[in-house]
């Protein structure tokens, strides 16, 4: 798994989650899949308890100790803004669920700008955010959004918004009985 290296708590601190820390923060987190923490976080609906247990176990799974971990955590959660906490979190997820471009196998070619997704079927908005078409169903467009405000804000990868009409379509050329309920998927 993709180890993420940033500052936290006074110093740069690795995080990094294996699939025994994934399980570990499913148990800590109600028993909900890594999926559903995941969307949860990158949709802005998240739980306090997710953040913190997601920057716990990425710390665990960097390196730090059971303990150590659990005093960071609790002595110095508090001391940044929660967003703060949910953007590390989000990044710490993002690096188990999609991985981390190494920067030996990055482009030479620093200014080039990566070609922004974008979405013409619901499979790919699936994979790329792990989730089921029966959850993309049920998603509204301004929670579709605000995942993907998400990805782009911590991912150096970028995908282009739809428009609305766009987002119905694409659902509506997957199963047409999507679009039913006034609006919500």
């Amino acid at each position: 798994m993709a180890e993420l290296i940033d500052e936290w708590a006074g110093r740069e601190r690795c995080f990094r989650l294996s699939f025994g820390n994934v399980l570990d923060l499913e148990q800590a987190c109600r028993g909900d899949a890594i999926g559903e923490i995941f969307l949860r976080l990158t949709t802005g609906k998240f739980r306090v308890e997710d953040v913190f247990h997601i920057i716990r176990m990425g710390l665990i799974g960097g390196g730090e100790t059971t303990v150590e971990a659990k005093r960071l955590v609790e002595t110095h959660f508090d001391q940044y803004p929660y967003l703060d906490n949910a953007e590390l979190a989000g990044n710490i997820l993002i690096a188990v669920m999609t991985g981390i471009e190494d920067a030996d196998t990055a482009s030479s070619d620093s200014d080039a700008v990566p070609t922004p997704i974008s979405f013409s079927e619901a499979s790919q908005i699936c994979r790329l955010f792990h989730m089921s078409p029966i959850e993309l169903k049920a998603m509204d467009y301004a929670d579709f959004i605000n995942m993907l405000k998400g990805f782009n804000a911590s991912s150096s990868q970028k995908a282009e918004p739809p428009s609305e009409e766009e987002f119905d379509d694409i659902l509506a050329r997957y199963e047409p009985e999507a679009l039913t309920h006034g609006g919500k998927l």
